[in-house]
């Protein structure tokens, strides 16, 4: 089933963002939602008869009403492509309502006379009563049963965060390095590397631009043959955004003083109170359990990737210097050539971006139920930026819109990820309001020879951020602050990692994958060729993720705050993930996005969910069918369609029929114990 050139006859749907904002309307936009919300706020907190329907409910609305303009600036800081604009979109980031309404001890009073009043919370249903709890246990986290002085340098604190948090995420989505080689000092990079490549005149001689962008930094680690110019792009990558290194080595001392004002050991144990692990020792003893399982095996394939650079050392007649960190790309990349004859280049040849969408597309609607169709000329703030409406494939019944923002630009978010920009929940008069999402990405522009082409590895995180695209869309909840990826964060990313499943089947490869050229299928022995590969390196992979999850935890479950989070950083790679960084003086930490907020002490999650991710896969698409509907209607029904309004290990529960087991994890990776 294609996806659609047109949408069902008209019904209801919900309205279409407004992204064309100025940044003098966007911050008024904000500055009212939060003027409306703190007027809700004063309203609530005179009541005196404290009911779910005099309290909570009108806190719900005035918080749905104000989210909506909140979201799209803090998206438009991210991708907007006037500068102004951006810096408007983190203007208003700094604005952050939630702080001062955290702390609203008026409010709290009410809100908790609702959550003692049995009568009352017993009448609710399950999601209205979880909201109740939710608040209640929202505004103790926010300090408001702490003494007044404490409160007020709570608050000072919580801003202070809040502003570093705002300042690091600007940074490394607007700072790129640049750095100029010479056609020779690019060796091995494909003929298309250099199509439409910027070029600048040095001495007489043209050298051409390479930039720390994806597109630009991968395919050079990758494939330039020669260690310096591998050397001397990892160093720039390495060496973006210096000044985020103090304000990160900030963020960990005030993290810390704010989960201590609040009686606890840490900031991780602060976090994770209200996640999965519960506990900074649970995670912690998952990565040092997956680091000791995965080091063998490590060392077997760092061993291997060795011996090829010696040995291309002494069939150059050079001495063999050592394995550094900017030789793993190039050297897992020959590996896998060798071993299982599977060439990049020659994949990537039938992955154009147009059609790896759409197939994806037609993956995810089948599987879900659902009917997506492209809105011709739609209202957007990049030229690039594909919309679409998602329908109920059986009946005129309206889900959600999403928008598809797949190229790098100057000033862009340089990663990938996906926002929620609109929750979907009921309005007071039954009706609903609908959801709308956005994803942002860096995948490779088309060039003069080729449209946009994609490497599998490209293949794999566009079926990922996807599924956060359709966890968004189709979760069905009765308040927004439940709705879609608002969930645990160490289970928001297992939906989408199970889901990066389809990028390895062979009978779903081949309804996307055809040569630009020809249009012929993906070759079933380069399928099976991929296949094969797929865990080749999975111990250095995820002896790396297990490097970063124990950084994260090394940095906010301390007590103390006496860490360094550059050097920090470097040690646990050398010792984990055996990273050897030779002589360069580098500061990864300074880039590393996920500790600028929303990911700190939280890291750990992308290894636990997977837990999760693997044994939904196996124990229901694998062992019923991939393309079983049944499954897929079940997947919906209990691990999308609840959001955040039951834990998720209820919906684990319910959809597997028993509690999660890790066997398939290990399985995956060929870690069978």
């Amino acid at each position: 089933m294609p996806v659609d050139a047109q949408a069902p006859a008209a019904t209801p749907k919900g309205a279409v963002v407004n992204f064309d904002l100025s940044p003098s309307k966007l911050l008024s936009r904000v500055k009212a939602a939060i003027n409306q919300q703190r007027a809700a706020m004063d309203a609530v907190a005179l009541v005196e008869n404290p009911t779910f329907a005099s309290v909570i409910a009108p806190l719900c609305r005035a918080e749905d009403e104000a989210k909506l303009d909140y979201s799209v600036a803090t998206f438009l800081a991210a991708v907007a492509v006037d500068e102004d604009v951006r810096d408007a979109g983190s203007k208003a980031e700094k604005l952050d309502f939630d702080v001062e309404a955290g702390m609203r001890e008026d409010v709290y009073k009410v809100v908790r006379a609702v959550f003692t009043n049995g009568e009352e919370m017993a009448g609710l249903d399950d999601e209205d009563r979880r909201l109740v709890e939710k608040m209640e246990l929202g505004y103790r986290r926010a300090g408001l049963l702490l003494p007044p002085e404490q409160r007020e340098k709570l608050r000072a604190v919580k801003e202070r965060i809040s502003e570093l948090e705002i300042a690091f995420n600007k940074c490394t989505n607007e700072e790129d390095g640049e750095a100029l080689f010479a056609r020779e000092e690019l060796y091995g990079l494909p003929d298309d590397y250099f199509d439409g490549r910027a070029t600048r005149d040095v001495d007489g001689a043209a050298k051409f631009v390479v930039t720390t962008k994806y597109p630009d930094y991968i395919p050079l680690m990758d494939y330039a043959a020669r260690e310096s110019t591998r050397k001397a792009a990892f160093v720039m990558f390495s060496t973006r955004c210096p000044s985020n290194v103090p304000r990160l080595q900030e963020l960990v001392q005030l993290r810390l003083e704010e989960a201590q004002l609040l009686g606890y050991a840490s900031h991780a144990e602060y976090v994770m109170e209200v996640l999965m692990a519960k506990t900074p020792q649970a995670a912690l003893d998952m990565e040092n359990d997956l680091r000791a399982k995965l080091a063998p095996l490590g060392e077997r394939e760092l061993a291997e990737l060795q011996a090829l650079k010696r040995a291309d050392a002494e069939a150059a007649g050079e001495p063999y210097a050592g394995f550094f960190a900017w030789d793993r790309p190039y050297y897992m990349r020959v590996a896998k050539e060798q071993k299982h004859s599977v060439k990049g280049e020659e994949v990537r040849q039938y992955f154009p971006l147009a059609a790896a969408t759409r197939g994806m597309l037609d993956i995810y609607q089948e599987m879900l139920g659902l009917r997506i169709v492209q809105v011709d000329s739609p209202p957007v703030w990049h030229a690039d930026v594909d919309m679409y409406e998602v329908w109920e494939a059986d009946a005129d019944v309206f889900v959600g819109h999403f928008y598809l923002d797949l190229h790098p630009r100057d000033g862009k978010y340089n990663h990938a990820a996906v926002w929620p920009i609109r929750a979907g929940y009921e309005r007071p008069d039954g009706t609903r309001e609908f959801p709308v999402a956005a994803m942002a990405a860096n995948f490779p522009r088309p060039t003069a020879s080729a449209p946009a082409l994609l490497t599998h590895d490209d293949v794999v995180t566009l079926m990922h951020e996807l599924g956060h695209v359709f966890h968004n869309l189709c979760a069905h909840t009765k308040r927004s602050r439940f709705h879609g990826t608002r969930v645990e964060r160490d289970f928001v990313e297992a939906p989408s990692q199970m889901l990066e499943n389809w990028a390895w089947e062979p009978a779903a490869l081949r309804r996307f994958a055809v040569h630009h050229e020809t249009g012929e299928p993906i070759p079933d022995d380069m399928v099976a060729r991929l296949v094969a590969a797929k865990n080749e390196g999975a111990g250095l992979l995820n002896l790396r993720q297990v490097s970063l999850g124990l950084y994260d935890l090394a940095i906010h479950a301390t007590t103390t705050g006496d860490v360094d989070v550059r050097r920090e950083l470097e040690e646990i790679s050398v010792q984990v993930a055996m990273i050897d960084y030779g002589d360069t003086e580098t500061f990864g930490a300074a880039a590393f996005g996920h500790m600028g907020g929303g990911y700190s002490a939280r890291y750990y999650g992308y290894l636990w969910s997977q837990v999760f991710s693997a044994d939904m896969f196996a124990t229901r698409f694998r062992a019923e069918g991939i393309s079983s509907p049944k499954v897929g209607r079940d997947y919906r029904r209990e691990i999308l369609r609840p959001g955040g309004s039951r834990d998720a290990m209820d919906s684990l529960v319910r959809f597997l029929g028993r509690t999660p087991a890790s066997a398939a994890f290990l399985e995956s990776i060929e870690l069978v114990e």
